[in-house]
């Protein structure tokens, strides 16, 4: 079957003109179709964690939700900002280090996220204490020292607390609340875990304690990585 503007161009009719403008025509047409084409994952772009799925156009306009500038210190010291994470997935967690509840189930949930992507550079784990007045960089230091953290990828991460609840409840979209009843200090821990992509915008919601949201974590991480 012949395409409708490639019998036009074939035809003897048509000045020279009209074949640049059918061309250009159909060019237009093919890219807003890709623009269109509705994105595999979702965006969350608001605090009540409402999927939404957008066409490429609708995901790049300039009021998109995407994670706020950070600079917070490392369990070696090192300074970590969003620059470090640009054009990478990455995932955001919160907990704390004296955490005996569901942080340990987040903590091997998250190991597995990282060995499923062995040698794949562009990932990245960025773990939030939440009871930073506790946990300073010694603290997380013997953390991953205890729990065999030496996957460089993985940031457990410090800060002024302010800052950190600014960025779990306005960036992430996290309620810093504790399900276990075992808290401590100012702040609570949650179980959710955030997927983000390379643009800093929300591409997904997890219960990190939970083995198969971990398998649906790793998967989205591929579909993003691929696309």
């Amino acid at each position: 079957m012949t395409i409708p503007w490639l019998r036009l161009l074939r035809s003897p009719l048509q000045s020279p003109v009209h074949l640049v403008l059918l061309v250009v025509v159909s060019v237009s047409a093919f890219v807003n179709a890709r623009n269109a084409k509705r994105e595999a994952l979702p965006f969350y772009r608001t605090a009540a964690g409402t999927p939404e799925w957008l066409d490429r156009r609708e995901a790049a306009a300039d009021g998109m939700h995407r994670i706020a500038s950070f600079a917070l210190t490392d369990h070696d010291g090192h300074t970590v900002t969003k620059r470090d994470v640009a054009g990478k997935v990455y995932v955001a967690s919160f907990f704390f280090t004296t955490c005996r509840g569901l942080c340990p189930n987040l903590y091997t949930n998250l190991a597995t996220v990282l060995r499923a992507f062995p040698d794949d550079d562009n990932i990245r784990v960025l773990s939030h204490t939440v009871t930073p007045e506790i946990d300073n960089v010694a603290t997380l230091a013997n953390y991953a020292a205890t729990h065999h953290i030496r996957d460089a990828r993985w940031r457990l991460l410090t800060g002024a607390p302010t800052q950190i609840r600014r960025l779990a409840l306005g960036s992430y979209f996290v309620q810093l609340g504790d399900t276990t009843g075992n808290s401590t200090g100012t702040m609570l821990h949650t179980e959710t875990v955030v997927l983000v992509d390379g643009e800093g915008r929300i591409r997904g919601m997890y219960d990190g304690s939970l083995a198969f949201d971990t398998q649906r974590l790793i998967d989205d991480i591929r579909t993003l990585r691929d696309r």
